[in-house]
């Protein structure tokens, strides 16, 4: 029974080695670009978290440097 049963899968492994090898290929696939994806998602949120951060920095110069132009305009309607 046992010999029986090991004919069977030696006849369905050479019969099917096809199929066998397309699917342990695509399973690899699938495995490598959920791999790359996790790495690009990662990747992608580090530069948004640095672009916020270089964005907020931005904002605060060009928030200072509006604030130092209006008070300069003052100045110069108080002298007229």
């Amino acid at each position: 029974m046992l010999s029986k049963t090991i004919e069977r899968l030696k006849y369905l492994l050479l019969e099917y080695r096809f199929y066998f090898c397309s699917i342990a290929l695509l399973l690899a696939l699938l495995i490598y670009s959920y791999n790359k994806t996790l790495s690009l998602e990662k990747e992608l949120h580090q530069k948004q978290f640095i672009f916020e951060r270089r964005q907020k920095a931005y904002d605060e110069k060009a928030k200072q440097q509006r604030e130092k132009l209006e008070r300069r305009i003052k100045e110069i309607n108080l002298h007229k």
